[in-house]
């Protein structure tokens, strides 16, 4: 006890960023400065020269009724060309036909959401979001198809064949579905499927322990898919630190016959602030699943980088790991540490943006050719006959980072001499598995409603030990129309 004891002071000092404050509850939970508009002070005051304020009176209760119920959603069109040459960097006696035989797709993208916001009467929130996208209807009869992603395997994923029993259902699914009440304004709770803030790393976040989707590298900003769970916010009074308590209820794969009690998860994280600081404390618990105690903190250093990181501390790994022989090794009894350090810049005056971050992942392998030669063996298709092999796969792809150190950074130049072009560059370096991973992407507003982006891409060996043979990318996509609403 004394040494863990000793362990959890000396981790403290993990950075991070903290995005659930008590600055954005209002925001958060039940709107904006836009829905408030007038206080209750203001509201019963009967000055004789408060004409003005009455007619805004009358003017904020039609605007409060007009958003008892709000619907809005977005539509994501584009279509574009990709191509992609594997293997372009060992010795070839013919360039130009290795050169044509790379792969070329046509993309097209035509992707929608739809959302509601209900009042019905104070404190009481409903909200619901539902995406869908082309194809409209799946087609699983048989063998169908799961794709890897690329920010696993670089540079354009790999489609590995799945064995599914389903014909063919619409592609529409339920992103968030909650509602949202309080408590004599102490305690805010939410109730439903929707997402997680705990971690705040831009490209990696190891103390996003909740949610079920992860942060794409490539596209660090894009919505995260949380689960089903009871959320309890409780504000400190007279100060700006926050209690974020967690309920998870078991799911259909808990259990022999699913939704066992005893696997109900807890979860639970404070955040308070220091100075310019934010420091959190929090951990996460399931039975037959590695706890985990995660710390985060947030600030700036003068007031003009912002400075970011995570820690995990878990007492076992709920991932099955493979020896060279591809034997299971699954690993319960022993400590695993995650940890991130990060930081952003930006610059008005040149247009420019940074974000740099390091992640250290325990949980994943110091050689990571069992894991990359599982996958390497994956891409045929015969092999996936086999359930035992299957599985050895579906374990690989559920650690997602299957290495353990990983540096990214962007540099984003938003304006090329005029506001219609900007230039991207994303970087990744896969230390453990020696693999690096390089984009450019060139942004044309052509004018409102259309505009282009193209580039190149490259993922390739770091060292004469990689086991990636590397390959080369190229885009060209088109955004046609689309927007929100």
């Amino acid at each position: 006890m004394k040494k863990l004891a000793i362990f959890i002071f000396a981790f403290l000092p993990f950075f991070v960023f903290s995005q659930e404050s008590s600055s954005n509850l209002e925001d958060e939970l039940f709107g904006g400065e836009e829905d408030t508009i007038i206080s209750a002070e203001e509201a019963r005051s009967d000055s004789k020269s408060n004409l003005k304020f009455k007619a805004d009176l009358e003017k904020a209760s039609l605007t409060l009724e007009a958003k008892k119920l709000r619907i809005g959603g977005s539509l994501g069109s584009s279509m574009g060309i990709n191509y992609a040459w594997e293997d372009p960097y060992s010795k070839k006696d013919d360039y130009m036909k290795s050169f044509k035989d790379g792969k070329g797709t046509f993309n097209t993208n035509l992707n929608g959401s739809l959302f509601f916001d209900a009042r019905p009467v104070e404190d009481l929130k409903l909200y619901g979001k539902f995406i869908f996208g082309f194809p409209f209807e799946k087609s699983l009869s048989g063998q169908g198809a799961a794709f890897v992603p690329k920010s696993i395997v670089p540079p354009n994923g790999i489609e590995l064949p799945a064995f599914v029993e389903v014909n063919g259902v619409p592609n529409i699914k339920i992103q968030e579905l909650y509602t949202d009440f309080s408590a004599k304004d102490i305690a805010f709770f939410r109730f439903g499927k929707h997402a997680v803030k705990w971690g705040t790393g831009y490209f990696y976040s190891p103390a996003d322990v909740i949610n079920i989707s992860r942060i794409d590298p490539e596209d660090p900003t894009a919505d995260r898919e949380g689960g089903l769970s009871l959320r309890t916010h409780i504000i400190i009074p007279k100060t700006q630190h926050n209690i974020w308590l967690y309920l998870l209820p078991p799911g259909k794969e808990d259990g022999k016959n699913g939704f066992d009690p005893k696997y109900t998860a807890g979860a639970a994280k404070g955040e308070f602030v220091i100075g310019n600081w934010e420091l959190g404390l929090g951990g996460w618990y399931k039975y037959e699943k590695a706890p985990r105690l995660v710390t985060t903190l947030s600030g700036s250093i003068a007031g003009k980088v912002a400075v970011f990181g995570e820690g995990v501390f878990a007492w076992g790994s709920d991932y099955t790991y493979y020896e060279t022989d591809m034997t299971p090794a699954p690993e319960k009894s022993k400590p695993f540490f995650q940890a991130t350090l990060g930081g952003s810049y930006s610059n008005d005056d040149t247009h420019t943006s940074i974000a740099l971050q390091y992640f250290y992942n325990g949980f994943g392998y110091r050689n990571t050719d069992a894991a990359v030669n599982i996958l390497d063996q994956a891409k045929n298709p015969a092999l996936l006959f086999n359930a035992a092999f299957r599985e050895k796969v579906q374990n690989v792809l559920a650690m997602g980072n299957i290495g353990q150190h990983y540096i990214a950074f962007t540099i984003n130049q938003n304006k090329l001499g005029t506001d219609k072009l900007s230039l991207n560059l994303f970087q990744q370096f896969a230390v453990s598995e020696l693999e690096g991973f390089s984009k450019l992407t060139l942004n044309w507003k052509i004018y409102k409603f259309a505009s282009m982006s193209t580039g190149p891409s490259f993922s390739y060996p770091l060292s004469s030990k990689s086991k990636t043979k590397g390959g080369i990318g190229y885009t060209l996509s088109f955004r046609l129309g689309g927007g929100t609403f």
